[in-house]
């Protein structure tokens, strides 16, 4: 084997949705952990979930996330050939990121041996750019109806000369069949190319399975290469199998109803608040289900006519119409926001077997007119001057991408959605950019796929739903949605590691684990850690106070973000005189039970102290409703009322509410109460600099307060602890 390319490895499933997107996502990111540079390869795929790539090019979304997961930017050679279902026995074929038109299912499997060249172009240049390409399989290689010209499963093994590892869903039953089956259909050469077993989405104690497991690799002659457990990772899923769909329930105080078309595509733009526990997501098929949610989201749709014609003969459009009416947002994306306006032209026929003109609902004054020229680009702009409940979006930054093959224009004076592309915003009517979509009162559509994902968009919805309904939320702060899907992806490659052997799946790669560990004494761990945050900071030229050291490098001990060197500031003598608090029986106060949790009570107790948080007294609650506020000021209400008087000293730990700094100002400037120490740390957007800027302003209070929009309950538990441990 030539030396300089790269090695693979292919994962091929049972089944669909037997695990095999998720295997292939958590090998990337643990071959990328061990210094590899590694790349996903699926030859074929088929999805309504697509994604536009820097170059203007589509592919399907499974890779991009397993792109992500490798640390890699997604590349449409990473999946040559993408089929998106536009009926029930057709779909539009898109090779190396360019669609070549519709075929259906029987054309298409004549045709596709005609595509190999490609598909070995493709993979040609991952393997001269990556030292580790991890390939996906599609369905099951047993399915012995198409196994002729077979493109995706063994037919690719071979022309790449690929190991294969066969993944099993246990979950569903019969695992042991399954593996043994699928083997057992395959020829010998084929059977020859599987060099592991996997037995995946297993639930309960591994050792019940040994029996089983021993005598399935004398039966197959082939060595289990693991055991996966039923993995709780949020990472996004595959269209029509995903169990998000199936969502028909509220979970949160906020109800969004999501039209869930038969044809629904790249309904990952609505994964952003799926991360929101205030939030509830719903995917509705029929009027009964619809309700009277907050606000109703018509998602992107591979074919927008008969989508529309579907929501038309069940009643759906009629009652959306009804509660547009009745002024509840609705949101279209993409071919929702198509469906939104007057007119839908395809004379050619392009998305559907509809030829002509059909009405659309009415809401906006566009009409879309189908072209055979697909629109693929990756965009980023500002919400333009926006009217109704989401104004607050105004001039906002958003990213996404476009991919749609409708031209819409406006009969009317535009009021756009989006301006795209547009620069730094200094006056939302000097913004300058591309107009994009529509708005009229609280209706809202463009074509932007991701829109909801840039930080505080989400945030912002919730919140203007939450004050149409006369309610506060209490949201830990703004979701860095790219800092959750890393978080993610490295939790999936630790639950990999421990459950795979990963020792045999490198020996059968033909590498060696490039893995480096520090060998450090669990004693030792916290002291290292200070060591290299040390080292860090004189490498970057940072020089602490004495005195204020301890504090900011536990901060930066609890995040890992050395921003915190520049933005933790002091009030005079602030540590100084919060331990002299402390050490005279001092109580700290937080506004959440996670920062209650963190700090260290036992040594706190040592000096006579306690640490109390009030947000979930009976008390509170009734206060904060009686009065319309939120449990976070009724607390400090009740910190106010029980140690006013000054008999204990009170550090409070503000890691989570704005409201609560602010209702703290205004204790102090009313003389209800004399804090020992503020520490103003909360995360977020609404409000959060704001009410951090008001401590900044007090003259006799002391402070310790994270500037800007970090923070966290950890963070404010962390400078505690710093202040406890401190003392002599």
């Amino acid at each position: 084997r030539n030396k300089t390319m790269a090695r693979s490895i292919m994962i091929q499933g049972t089944m669909s949705n037997a695990g095999k997107s998720l295997i292939a996502a958590g090998l990337c990111r643990i071959f990328a952990q061990d210094g590899y540079k590694t790349a996903p390869f699926k030859s074929q795929n088929m999805a309504l979930n697509s994604f536009i790539t820097e170059d203007g090019l589509e592919m399907g979304r499974a890779q991009v996330v397993q792109a992500e997961a490798a640390g890699v930017k997604p590349s449409a050679y990473m999946n040559p050939i993408l089929l998106k279902p536009t009926t029930d026995i057709g779909s539009q074929v898109i090779v190396n990121g360019v669609s070549i038109g519709n075929m259906r299912a029987k054309d298409y499997f004549a045709y596709k041996k005609q595509l190999i060249p490609q598909i070995m172009e493709a993979y040609k240049h991952l393997d001269e750019e990556y030292d580790v390409i991890v390939i996906e399989g599609a369905g099951s290689p047993a399915e012995i109806n198409l196994k002729s010209d077979d493109i995706v499963n063994m037919g690719l093994a071979a022309m790449v000369d690929a190991p294969v590892l066969l993944a099993g869903d246990i979950d569903r039953g019969g695992v042991f069949a399954q593996l043994y089956g699928t083997v057992e259909l395959l020829e010998p050469e084929e059977r020859k190319r599987i060099k592991g077993l996997i037995i995946n989405k297993f639930r309960g104690d591994k050792t019940i399975l040994e029996p089983g497991l021993r005598q399935l690799e004398d039966l197959c002659r082939i060595p289990v290469a693991g055991v996966v457990p039923y993995m709780n990772v949020d990472i996004e899923d595959e269209d029509s199998l995903s169990t998000k769909l199936g969502n028909t329930r509220q979970k949160g105080c906020i109800d969004i109803a999501v039209l869930r078309f038969p044809k629904i595509s790249n309904f990952t733009d609505m994964d952003a608040f799926e991360r929101m526990n205030e939030v509830s997501i719903r995917y509705v098929s029929k009027p009964t289900e619809l309700k009277q949610p907050d606000m109703v989201i018509l998602p992107g749709t591979k074919n927008t006519i008969d989508d529309l014609l579907w929501m038309r003969q069940n009643g759906l459009e009629a009652a959306v119409l009804k509660l547009a009416a009745k002024q509840v947002p609705v949101w279209g994306i993409c071919g929702g926001f198509q469906i939104m306006g007057e007119w839908l032209v395809d004379e050619l026929a392009i998305e559907s077997s509809y030829k002509g003109k059909i009405r659309g609902m009415g809401l906006f004054p566009v009409e879309t007119e189908f072209e055979e020229e697909k629109v693929r680009t990756q965009t980023e702009g500002r919400f333009g001057e926006l009217y109704g409940c989401f104004r607050e979006l105004s001039g906002k930054k958003l990213t996404g991408y476009e991919i749609h093959m409708g031209r819409t224009k406006s009969r009317e004076k535009e009021q756009p959605l989006c301006l795209l592309n547009a620069g730094e915003n200094t006056g939302i009517r000097e913004v300058k950019g591309i107009p994009c979509g529509w708005n009229r009162k609280n209706l809202y559509g463009s074509y932007v796929h991701g829109i909801f994902d840039a930080p505080g968009i989400c945030e912002t919805i919730a919140a203007a739903l939450a004050a149409r309904k006369g309610i506060t939320l209490e949201m830990a702060g703004q979701l860095d949605y790219r800092a959750y899907k890393e978080e993610q992806y490295d939790k999936l490659a630790e639950i990999l590691r421990e459950s795979l052997d990963m020792e045999k799946i490198y020996e059968i790669m033909g590498l060696e684990e490039k893995i480096h560990i520090e060998q450090v004494l669990p004693s030792d761990i916290e002291h290292r850690s200070f060591e290299i945050i040390g080292e860090e900071l004189k490498a970057m030229g940072k020089e602490l106070e004495p005195e204020l050291a301890p504090v900011i490098m536990r901060a930066i001990h609890t995040t890992a973000d050395f921003d915190y060197a520049d933005h933790l500031k002091f009030s005079e003598h602030a540590v100084e005189k919060a331990r002299e608090a402390i050490k005279n029986g001092g109580v700290i106060i937080t506004d959440t039970k996670m920062g209650w949790s963190g700090v260290n009570k036992k040594r706190l107790e040592s000096y006579g102290g306690e640490a109390l948080c009030f947000m979930a007294d009976e008390d509170v609650a009734a206060e904060a409703k009686k009065n319309g506020s939120t449990r976070a000021v009724a607390s400090m209400d009740k910190a106010a009322n029980l140690f006013g008087d000054g008999t204990r000293p009170c550090i409070f730990a503000i890691g989570n509410a704005p409201t609560a700094l602010i209702r703290l100002y205004e204790l102090i400037q009313e003389r209800k109460i004399k804090p020992a120490l503020i520490i103003g740390a909360p995360v977020g957007f609404v409000n959060v600099i704001q009410s951090k800027e008001l401590i900044l302003s007090l003259k006799d209070t002391p402070y310790i307060v994270a500037e800007g929009r970090k923070g966290g309950s950890n963070v404010a538990a962390a400078i505690c602890n710093a202040l406890l441990y401190g003392i002599k």
